[in-house]
């Protein structure tokens, strides 16, 4: 069974690819807002605002609309699946942990393994296909931020842009660059 036959068959560009790689914070999980705006919460009462981030990941912080759903989806049916995140997978442990995530990825690559920031360059998506045991071209990622959709088609991945409030703002500018633009993860499914 291919990737294309198990998804929306509007979804043409899936034709040939065999595994996802999916940004974390924006994407799959509603956490942006937390990094971006500190409004009404006391840091003082954090060591350090990395502190204050695991405590939201431990806790508060929410998968996004049937993005677990989607996941296990993938899973059951054998589709590879990473996640390229900016975000050290230590932060999000507490997360991991609260929602099972572990169980429907195949890898997790966050900045701190490759040694630079997706905006800066395209090696956390080069890295999420190797582990995954394909090429870049095979690979369609998907990514709510502006430059780290940039950085994902220089590694030559076909890019998905998915909504997220606080990137809202460049949401023309990621159509451009995208082979598709979505707002929920369910627009994946048939």
């Amino acid at each position: 069974m291919t990737l294309y036959s198990l998804l929306n068959p509007k979804k043409e560009y899936l034709k040939g690819k065999k595994a996802f790689i999916f940004d974390m914070d924006g994407t799959l999980i509603d956490s942006m807002a937390f990094w971006r705006d500190t409004a009404g919460d006391d840091l003082s009462k954090y060591p350090s605002f990395i502190d204050y981030m695991k405590e939201k990941y431990d806790r508060v912080i929410l998968p996004k609309s049937n993005s677990l759903e989607f996941l296990s989806f993938l899973h059951e049916n054998s589709v590879p699946v990473a996640i390229a995140s900016d975000t050290p997978k230590i932060l999000a442990e507490g997360f991991f942990k609260r929602f099972d995530f572990d169980s429907v990825i195949d890898y997790y690559v966050g900045s701190d393994d490759v040694g630079t920031y997706k905006h800066l360059s395209s090696e956390i998506f080069l890295l999420a296909a190797k582990k995954l045991g394909v090429s870049p071209e095979e690979c369609v990622v998907f990514e709510d931020n502006l430059t780290s959709v940039q950085s994902a088609v220089n590694a030559g991945m076909d890019v998905v842009g998915i909504f997220d409030r606080e990137n809202a703002i460049n949401e023309e500018q990621i159509r451009k660059i995208c082979v598709d633009y979505i707002y929920d993860i369910s627009e994946m499914m048939k």
